[in-house]
């Protein structure tokens, strides 16, 4: 289970629909990569953003 922090929920709040589809597009750019460490965190805040951005917006169910 994915959960979300203060932060996260605070970052999806501000994510406009362009910003959201721009993460998603550089998640899945670096998910064809080699995972650094570097990418790994980015890659993790990332699913933070858009799991948020999802809920806020009523795309993922609660489970």
């Amino acid at each position: 289970m994915i959960t979300t922090t203060v932060t996260e929920q605070a970052d999806a709040d501000q994510v406009s629909e362009i910003e959201y589809h721009l993460v998603v597009a550089e998640f899945d750019a670096l998910w064809g990569h080699p995972r650094s460490d570097a990418n790994r965190r980015r890659m993790d805040y990332m699913i933070g953003v858009i799991t948020a951005f999802e809920e806020s917006r009523g795309k993922l169910s609660a489970s």
